[in-house]
């Protein structure tokens, strides 16, 4: 059994995926974090309304908190804004898969070029990143105040295929923004590694 190092508050994680067919997997994993009482956030471009529509208690509502975001450009300021308005979560799922799927399927953003599709994903990689920035500094704050670790992992769902992005941009962007996160290509190894992170049974 791996052994994840008790002074390390913050794990970022990255999963490429070929294809969109993760969100049963990805909801199974948030459902678990949030039987064991961890606080999940899921901010994504997909429309999941069919797999989360199953009945929740109070409880799991208050912990489970999904953003769908309403379009890719003002994506970066409600990414900021949740740090004020929305409880400190154990679990952050930023699912970039989606968002770059709708960006390039919008038939307005379509007339776009192809700078202006790339700065609009760049945008939400920065606010994404100050975001959990802010999230850790106040995890940090609350394990000296109480004495006890409070950990947050971080979930980047990204597609294989770097389009819109060339590959030197779509390197940029993971040197930039998400340099130093774990890489997985297998869903259920992720898992595996939440599972050790968060201390779930």
């Amino acid at each position: 059994m791996h052994h994840i190092p008790q002074n390390d508050l913050s794990r970022n994680h990255i999963f490429l995926s070929p294809n969109g067919d993760y969100s049963r997997h990805l909801v199974k994993l948030c459902e678990r974090c949030v039987q064991h009482e961890k606080k999940v956030l899921l901010l994504t471009q997909r429309k999941m309304s069919s797999i989360l529509e199953k009945p929740r208690s109070l409880h799991q509502l208050e912990n489970w908190l999904h953003i769908a975001f309403k379009d890719i450009e003002s994506a970066p300021c409600r990414i900021i804004e949740l740090y004020d308005c929305a409880p400190r979560p154990d679990l952050i799922v930023f699912d970039m898969h989606s968002i770059i799927t709708e960006l390039i399927g919008r038939p307005v953003l379509q007339q776009c070029s192809r700078e202006t599709l790339v700065r609009h994903i760049a945008k939400c990689s920065a606010a994404f990143c100050n975001y959990r920035e802010m999230v850790h500094v106040s995890k940090l704050e609350l394990s000296r105040s109480t004495g006890k670790e409070h950990p947050v992992d971080t979930i980047v769902i990204m597609p294989t295929e770097a389009y819109p992005l060339s590959q030197a941009q779509f390197k940029l962007l993971i040197g930039l923004y998400f340099c130093g996160n774990e890489l997985y290509n297998n869903f259920s190894e992720l898992s595996e590694r939440i599972r050790l992170s968060q201390g779930l049974r």
